[in-house]
């Protein structure tokens, strides 16, 4: 590789979250785990030799002088979220940390020093976390960069709220909303309060779970459903919380712009055309992502709060049994000493209502087995939240490992997926699946997917149609599984 095709400011020269100035050592061990993480990283470095080496392992790599920042702004660096000065040279890091102060000044900088004096001057020119030496300065970057990621997220995300002044916030949950978008909505509306800001959560379907009436009711939560507001046109901001692509799962237009995202659900390659966007795949609720922003806000949480957050966290973690997070623990560690303790005992304790026991009986009736793979079709049904318990219960049986119920509610086909098989990608087979004729997606031990049942065509016989619609959903999940004709 040429010295010319190594420089900066070339046409291939790549926009990245997180720009590594200096990638030694140190860098390097920084870089290795932001690739495992993010993968939207560029580096600049001065030894062309390290650069080669960098390109060769696929890392967008530049040849550059970190002092020489006309040269380092031919990049879009005004596209970055995080600057990590890492290089050997203090002065080096010192000039380059006082140009990014400069013009990026909302930008969050991490900055390597060699000693306490270099530490203290790099304080006084505004460096937000300064580290040292390099093997320490690298594994402390690491520790704390969830934090350092939620601090800046939280700082940009109260700046967008108070950007409405005067005007009104909408906080939109998904369809027929679970207690952990409703305690999201609540923490966010809660940080609008905050900045005086007025919010409204707005929800469409229906709340039908027993739990979920429970927690709604004992907890006085103030819902709006959407087809009572006077149109989109009232809001100054829309927020879609526990979701993130408009129209999928919520009532909103599909090329409708939200300004605030903030979900826990993987999207994929989605391009989601927001203001502010919070996407955390790798925790397990929406809860525990708004309980991180109320901490790093010290926003008062009152106990109804504590309270909404905790259940919400807990019925995502299916008791901290499925995909829990050492976040889930941490956020559910913090918020239990705030929470009602006797409240939550009577929202976990309620009887199963006569019309989950029906379904649950359907689906333990209708099951096809198919090695590991259980599949069964409720036919018509009115109960959503149904779905997933009877995936968790059959999850029980022996000799299956991963379980899928679906059925037909409002003319949409409902699937709730659950796996105990630490090979299986849930979430990835159920957006193979099913994403190209709706929507689609999860983690690796529990997924969903809502297919409009116009896809399968109009049959009059609806014996036939129901034949139909069952083939094709069990034949697309066992051939995406593996498991089945492609």
């Amino acid at each position: 590789m040429s010295k010319e095709s190594n420089e900066v400011g070339e046409e291939d020269a790549v926009a990245g979250k997180y720009i590594i100035l200096g990638c030694g050592s140190t860098g390097r061990y920084v870089v290795e785990y932001l690739k495992e993480k993010d993968g939207n990283v560029l580096i600049i470095e001065l030894n062309e030799a390290r650069v080669e080496d960098l390109r060769e392992e696929g890392y967008h790599a530049f040849h550059g002088d970190i002092r020489d920042f006309e040269s380092i702004e031919k990049i879009k660096l005004n596209e970055a979220d995080y600057f990590l000065i890492l290089s050997s040279d203090m002065d080096a890091n010192r000039d380059a940390l006082q140009k990014i102060r400069e013009n990026y000044s909302d930008t969050t900088t991490i900055v390597r020093a060699a000693d306490t004096i270099s530490k203290e001057r790099f304080e006084e020119f505004g460096a937000d976390i300064v580290i040292h030496p390099p093997r320490l300065a690298a594994d402390k970057a690491i520790r704390n960069f969830e934090r350092i990621e939620m601090a800046s997220k939280a700082k940009k995300l109260k700046s967008k709220l108070e950007e409405i002044e005067d005007g009104k916030l909408g906080i939109f949950v998904h369809t027929n909303p679970d207690p952990d978008s409703i305690a999201g909505a609540l923490a966010l509306q809660k940080i609008g309060e905050s900045v005086g800001v007025t919010s409204y959560i707005i929800y469409d379907g229906e709340i039908g779970h027993q739990e979920n009436k429970a927690f709604v009711n004992l907890l006085n939560i103030d819902l709006i459903r959407f087809e009572d507001i006077r149109g989109l046109d009232i809001f100054d901001k829309i927020a879609l919380v526990d979701a993130a692509l408009p129209g999928q799962n919520n009532p909103l237009p599909e090329d409708f712009k939200v300004d605030i995202v903030i979900d826990h659900h993987d999207v994929g390659s989605s391009n989601l055309d927001s203001n502010f966007v919070d996407i955390r795949s790798d925790v397990s609720s929406t809860s525990t992502i708004m309980t991180k922003y109320l901490q790093e806000l010290d926003i008062t949480i009152d106990k109804k709060l504590a309270t909404s957050l905790l259940f919400g966290i807990r019925t995502d973690t299916l008791e901290f049994k499925r995909d829990v997070n050492t976040a889930d623990l941490t956020a559910a560690n913090y918020l239990y000493p705030m929470s009602d303790k006797e409240l939550l005992d009577r929202v976990e304790s309620l009887p199963m209502g006569t019309e989950t026991l029906d379904i649950l009986g359907k689906a333990i009736n209708k099951r096809e087995i198919y090695g590991a793979y259980l599949v069964s079709n409720i036919g018509i049904a009115t109960d959503k939240d149904a779905l997933p318990q009877a995936a968790d219960y059959l999850l029980k049986l022996e000799g299956v490992s991963t379980a899928v119920v679906f059925g037909i509610i409002d003319d949409v086909i409902q699937l709730s997926a659950r796996s105990r098989d630490p090979r299986v990608n849930l979430g990835e087979i159920v957006k193979k699946a099913y994403s190209n004729i709706g929507s689609a997606g999860g983690h690796e031990s529990m997924a969903g997917a809502q297919i409009p049942i116009s896809v399968f065509g109009a049959i009059e016989d609806e014996a036939l149609f129901m034949d139909m619609i069952n083939e094709g959903m069990t034949k697309r999940f066992l051939s995406s599984a593996g498991v089945g004709p492609t």
